[in-house]
């Protein structure tokens, strides 16, 4: 496994994704080549940390000997950056080009087949910050998608770095992504709307957090335990009139004089209407409301002024994870 990965590597990108998988193929011994960064002051500042030779702002610089380059850019600029480095005359030798992509099919780096490239995209299944240090790879999983040349090597990179590598077809990665981003972005979101409500009912917002965090926390290990069955709550149980009082106190403090930025506008309220919905699916695929129950709730919904939710009452039920 380790001859596979331990090949000569450049990494493309200094920010907070290069600088992590830098730092932590640096700690598992991968000779890393050179750094490319759009100022050299930061490809200088990452190649000091890893003791990599050679910085640059050109990828065209990286040496011919490098057999591994790591795309750590914005998604926007891969297939541009791809095309440059393609029309560097002397890399014709069979190597492989990734990306840490989400959203991104390793096809995005095309332009590089015709210089000797096997594509792959390896993304890790973690939030990765600034300053993000290597064990951050320990234990996650690593999404591993590509040519079937690159795939023994993406598989033994994530397994270096103590990933669980785990293949995806192509034309599922925008799906996948979606979940990570719901997971992750999503629930940063919907915690800082908590926080806003909170600051609404005239408590500290700085204090927001600390209060509601064995609140999180214990959801999170329910949810551990039991998967959606975890769930409680008024639209767990069919409590239409507490979704009332809870919509109408949206809409009170939208017309407050000054309503915390969050809670400005009707968003606050759509967000709940939309999540109370998909509360009751899941309560639906579980047989825990009756059509009774769902329809009084979502009729509280459709007379607040929300978005109308089209869901058919007697429809079968929606199996939900």
């Amino acid at each position: 496994m380790s001859t596979l990965v331990r090949k000569p590597t450049a990494i493309v990108g200094a920010g907070a994704v290069g600088s992590a998988f830098a730092r932590a193929l640096a700690a598992h011994r991968v000779p890393l080549t050179t750094i490319v960064s759009r100022t050299l002051a930061d490809a200088e500042a990452l190649a000091d940390r890893v003791q990599a030779p050679h910085t640059s702002t050109d990828v065209a610089d990286i040496p011919a000997r490098t057999t591994r380059v790591l795309f750590c850019v914005p998604d926007d600029t891969l297939s541009a950056i791809a095309q440059v480095l393609a029309e560097t005359p002397h890399r014709t030798a069979p190597w492989v080009a990734l990306h840490p992509s989400g959203a991104h099919p390793a096809q995005v780096l095309a332009p590089l087949r015709a210089c000797g490239a096997n594509l792959l995209s390896a993304h890790p299944l973690q939030t990765i910050p600034p300053e993000t240090p290597p064990s951050a790879f320990q234990g996650i999983r690593m999404t591993i998608e590509g040519d079937a040349e690159a795939l023994a090597y993406g598989e033994a990179f994530a397994r270096l770095l103590g990933a669980t590598p785990q293949r995806l077809a192509s034309n599922a990665k925008p799906l996948y992504h979606l979940a990570a981003v719901l997971a992750s972005n999503g629930l940063v979101a919907l915690l800082a709307m908590a926080q806003h409500v909170w600051q609404a009912a005239g408590l500290a917002p700085d204090d927001a957090f600390d209060a509601l965090a064995p609140l999180i926390e214990t959801t999170w290990a329910n949810v551990q335990r039991n998967g959606s069955a975890a769930l409680t709550g008024p639209a767990a149980r069919g409590d239409d009139a507490t979704i009332a009082t809870h919509l109408r106190a949206l809409s009170e403090t939208r017309s407050s004089e000054m309503p915390p930025p969050l809670l400005h506008d009707a968003s606050a309220e759509a967000l709940y209407a939309a999540l109370t919905e998909i509360m009751l699916r899941i309560q639906q695929s579980q047989d825990r409301l009756s059509p009774e129950d769902v329809s009084r709730v979502r009729a509280r919904l459709r007379s607040a002024s929300l978005p109308d939710f089209s869901g058919d009452d007697s429809a079968s039920r929606t199996t939900t994870t």
